[in-house]
């Protein structure tokens, strides 16, 4: 009986709570009052935006953190209000991974190499570092900072770091390979057939670029290759070796043309044709840079080669309806290029008493008449490339002395394509000389192309 009564009122003070709760909800639902609504979350505001943010005088440099909700702002001095918290202590550079700090003096490259005075051969020295270390190594963990002017280059990097760039800037200042350059021969071939004869003559090395082949050869091999290959009827000398390009300097050239086209066009009434029309252009052609460098050992060079080709093949019409209140069934012809494009960026490492020759695979050669230095080594390409044309390149490269080296000029193509000339006993019945950039004269040594050291 007890436990009855107990019951009992426990279900009637459930039920006069439950009756009394639905009463305040309902009025407060009739009288517009919002919803319940967390303190915090009631008392937060909207992020403003930064043009409007709220100013303080008592903080600088401090970081205002408001309720739940709301981002954590930097106030700096100089940038104004930010989303990214900022500091300004420079005591605070990383040094988690024993980083030292150095600054290479680089004036016997910069200073001493007689470069234009609107150059910035610092720039070469800089790229050849961040080619063997990597981006990666300045732009990730551990913390480091790599910066040139044209006196000192600024490194902040770990020991293992600061080694390999000691190393490469010793190379580029050492005076001991002032006097060392390279030449290049550049050859085109229709098929790439000439390996079948020339195979006793190769040793390959390792390449990282994908269809492109490389080899070392003997100066004897090499001359013996080139003399058989000036015998074939699709040989063509696209850049002879006329110019020395110095140790450590960069060769620039680029020869491009534009061509505009017809891409797009639209229906506008504003205009006097009733349409608008979208031209664009396309910069065909070729850029090279080339830059060696000898490694201290004296034994080994080493060479950037960049080679960026764009051609256009042909283009493509097309006709767009461009209907017109005056002319409905007007129809314009727009066009699409078809184009081919071949890129080489390699660093390349062979004995200097050796040859290396690459072969570029078959790749396009745009015709280009517009080259901004015509009086360097590779002046040739620009008249010696027809139009929509492909063939088989191979490049020729030797380390040499400045002496002077007698360069022969070897059989040129004819109009149907044959040879005109010969080489005589390993040496070219007719011989060229030509100064380089620095004024160098060309003319006693011989080279594989010159004949048999």
């Amino acid at each position: 009986m007890c436990y009855r009564f107990i019951i009992g009122l426990f279900f009637v003070f459930g039920l006069s709570y439950f009756f009394q709760y639905s009463v305040e909800a309902q009025q407060t639902q009739s009288s517009g009052a919002a919803a319940f609504t967390p303190p915090d979350m009631a008392a937060s505001k909207p992020l403003q935006p930064l043009a409007a943010a709220p100013t303080t005088t008592d903080q600088t440099t401090t970081d205002t953190t408001s309720r739940l909700g709301q981002r954590v702002r930097s106030r700096d001095s100089v940038l104004g209000d930010r989303i990214a918290k900022i500091t300004t202590d420079l005591e605070k550079i990383p040094k988690s991974h024993d980083q030292i700090w150095r600054e290479y003096d680089i004036t016997p490259y910069t200073k001493g190499r007689n470069f234009p005075a609107t150059t910035q051969p610092e720039h070469t020295i800089v790229d050849w570092i961040l080619r063997q270390t990597g981006i990666k190594t300045w732009h990730s963990s551990p913390f480091g900072i790599l910066t040139a002017d044209s006196e000192k280059l600024y490194v902040y990097h770990t020991k293992e770091v600061q080694l390999v760039v000691a190393d490469i800037v010793d190379r580029f200042v050492n005076p001991q390979f002032f006097n060392e350059s390279c030449t290049i021969r550049m050859i085109s071939l229709s098929r790439p057939d000439w390996i079948v004869k020339g195979h006793q003559y190769l040793r390959p090395m390792w390449i990282a670029s994908p269809g492109i082949q490389g080899w070392i050869l003997e100066r004897e091999g090499a001359q013996a290759l080139l003399q058989e290959l000036a015998h074939r009827i699709d040989f063509k000398e696209i850049a002879p070796p006329q110019f020395l390009i110095p140790n450590g300097i960069a060769h620039n050239v680029i020869s491009k043309k534009q061509r505009t086209y017809l891409r797009d066009v639209q229906v506008n009434s504003s205009t006097l044709n009733g349409y608008a029309e979208d031209r664009v252009t396309i910069d065909e052609g070729f850029s090279i840079s080339f830059v060696p460098l000898s490694f201290l050992d004296g034994l080994d060079i080493a060479a950037t080669i960049k080679l960026d080709i764009i051609q256009i093949e042909k283009m493509i019409p097309l006709m767009i309806d461009a209907p017109t209140a005056t002319n409905p069934r007007q129809r314009i012809q727009i066009e699409a290029p078809q184009g081919a494009c071949f890129k080489l960026d390699e660093m390349i490492r062979w004995p200097k008493n050796k040859i290396l020759l690459l072969d570029l695979g078959t790749i396009p050669l745009p015709n280009c008449s517009e080259q901004t230095e015509p009086q360097n080594f590779f002046s040739g390409l620009a008249k010696n490339m027809t139009a929509s044309s492909r063939a088989n390149v191979l490049l020729f490269i030797e380390c040499v002395t400045n002496n002077s080296v007698t360069i022969p000029v070897l059989p040129s193509s004819s109009p149907n394509g044959g040879s005109t000339s010969s080489l005589v006993n390993g040496q070219s019945n007719t011989s060229a000389t030509a100064p380089n950039k620095s004024g160098t004269t060309i003319g006693a040594n011989s080279s594989y192309w010159q004949g048999i050291r």
